[in-house]
């Protein structure tokens, strides 16, 4: 038989000797040694716990378990952490040795696709950060030049208001001058012609037509300023009525031959048969006729000649045209268009009149209805037109509109 020495056993470690052949023999018997001891060590734990410990209750157990759910959870999680940095480094690793696996220029062929698509994105995100930028900015400007062009506009509106006040204050300033002037005169010539009959009765007869003529213009330039105050207001009312024109035109005549005589100015009527009557508020019409005849003899100078006259118009002949022509000096054209506005004069420095009798002629032509204008040429001389229906359902129709 084989001896084997004795073995020998060192404090502190596992690894024992029984000679040189058998170190597998030892190994085996040194690890069920251990076993052994942990195994005592173990009943021996238990067997003090269980003497001096109490049993644990419930509760205890409960949060014992949970603990325990709560470690599993978190061993758990870390696997799965783990897992996924394995899985990425074994990505990694493939696509680096795919990499390696390339030609070098391939490897720059990817670096400058990867390049490009970068600079796209950034260009991308320059150009929308630069287009909000110009909307911004273009919505600024708008608010900016629509605020100056307010601005511009209220600034505007004041001035033209402004001019407008200081007109309407010259206008005043200037009617009242005229208004005053107009009646200051038939005034002084009525009470010269009283005058003159309290010393000298003799020409009782001229004395009288003088009073009578000088009344009669204070009474049309009243009525005018009433007229004017009517059309302001919307009051003017007309009377509507058949007339024959031919005969409206003959009265309105012979009382203004006296006037156009004073002044050696010619003055007739060369009517035509229209062959109806026209239906129109005969006073007003006379009025028109008076205003258009009286502007004539004071814009028409000695010798010269004035001459009404009427003739059937329109595409069915449903119209009469009413016409005043002269021989004056005739309209500036810059003055037609304004010349039936009120207060407007032919001369700026002009006195002969306070600028309403045509504005007062075109706003009564118009209500019959009617149309009123004018044709002239400097040095020739001028005429005013204006016509008049010749049925009355022209007017119920005008009403109506």
């Amino acid at each position: 038989m084989v001896q084997f020495e004795r073995p020998v056993i060192f404090r502190g470690t596992t690894t024992a000797y029984l000679g040189v052949g058998a170190p597998v023999f030892m190994k085996t018997i040194d690890k069920g040694i251990a076993r052994e001891a942990r195994e005592k060590t173990e009943v021996s734990r238990h067997a003090e716990r269980v003497k001096t410990e109490e049993p644990l209750r419930d509760s205890d157990l409960a949060f014992e378990h949970q603990a325990n759910l709560n470690r599993d959870a978190e061993r758990v999680e870390a696997d799965k952490a783990k897992l996924q940095s394995r899985s990425d480094s074994d990505a990694s690793r493939d696509l680096g040795r795919a990499d390696m696996g390339r030609s070098r220029a391939e490897r720059q062929a990817a670096r400058d696709e990867r390049l490009r698509i970068e600079r796209e994105i950034t260009d991308e995100a320059i150009k929308t950060e630069r287009l909000r930028a110009d909307v911004a900015t273009e919505r600024e400007r708008s608010y900016y030049q629509a605020s100056a062009k307010s601005s511009s506009e209220l600034l505007s509106q004041e001035q033209e208001s402004h001019q407008k006040t200081q007109a309407t204050l010259t206008t005043r300033e200037e009617f009242l001058a005229i208004v005053s002037h107009d009646l200051r005169n038939p005034l002084n010539h009525i009470s010269m012609a009283v005058q003159n009959l309290l010393e000298e009765p003799k020409d009782i007869k001229e004395l009288a037509s003088s009073i009578k003529r000088s009344g009669g213009e204070m009474l049309r330039l009243i009525e005018d300023l009433l007229d004017v105050e009517r059309i302001a207001v919307g009051k003017l009312t007309l009377h509507y009525e058949p007339h024959d024109v031919s005969e409206i035109i003959k009265q309105a005549v012979e009382e203004l031959q006296e006037a156009a005589a004073s002044k050696g100015i010619t003055l007739e009527a060369k009517p035509q048969d229209v062959s109806g009557y026209v239906v129109c508020d005969r006073s007003r019409v006379m009025q028109v006729l008076s205003n258009l005849i009286g502007n004539a003899i004071k814009f028409t100078p000695a010798k010269g000649q004035i001459c009404v006259s009427c003739q059937r118009t329109g595409p069915e002949g449903e119209e009469v045209q009413v016409s005043v022509s002269d021989t004056g000096e005739g309209i500036a054209p810059e003055k037609i268009k304004t010349i039936f506005e009120r207060f407007s004069q032919i001369h700026n420095q002009d006195r002969r009149g306070i600028g309403l009798g045509l504005y007062i002629a075109k706003m009564m032509v118009e209500e019959h209805p009617g149309r009123i204008w004018v044709e002239s040429k400097l040095g020739e001389g001028s005429t005013f037109y204006f016509t008049l229906p010749l049925r009355s359902g022209a007017i119920r129709e005008a009403k109506l509109q």
